[in-house]
């Protein structure tokens, strides 16, 4: 097996600015890095604690503002794994993050279903301590 590793996703925006704003203030995100190249081109990761970061690319053409909110066509974009489900859940969704689908027990953990600002689904989930194996294929039906 390859030892190599997911790290970073892209995510499409309308602005960048305001979405810096948004996964700084509301969900609680560093700002990992934000260049500003010659060629005009603004890199800008976010930076979730651990694991994979959001790189924001700001839409530039019909077909990118199109995908806003909806890169996986209405599925989950996101997975977000906790070790304080309640503090973290509720601190989302006083700073405004909109609940999707309410929480629920599932054969792996808790879980919800929460919207950014454009619309992209994201599960939190305090897994059961164990195997992830099971967290894997239970997404995967």
């Amino acid at each position: 097996m390859s030892d190599a590793n997911l790290f970073m996703v892209t995510m499409v925006v309308p602005d960048c600015d305001q979405a810096i704003a948004h996964f700084t203030n509301d969900w609680g995100f560093a700002l990992a890095n934000d260049t500003h190249h010659a060629s005009g081109k603004r890199w800008i990761e976010i930076a979730p604690a651990g694991g994979a970061r959001l790189r924001l690319a700001e839409a530039n053409c019909p077909e990118q503002t199109a995908a806003i909110g909806r890169q996986t066509g209405g599925l989950v974009s996101f997975f977000v794994k906790t070790h304080d489900f309640d503090t973290d859940v509720s601190n989302w969704l006083a700073r405004g993050i909109t609940l999707l689908e309410p929480e629920r027990l599932e054969p792996y953990g808790r879980i919800v279903v929460l919207a950014d600002v454009y619309g992209n689904r994201w599960d939190v989930i305090e897994a059961d301590e164990g195997p992830t194996e099971s967290l894997v294929s239970a997404q995967r039906t």
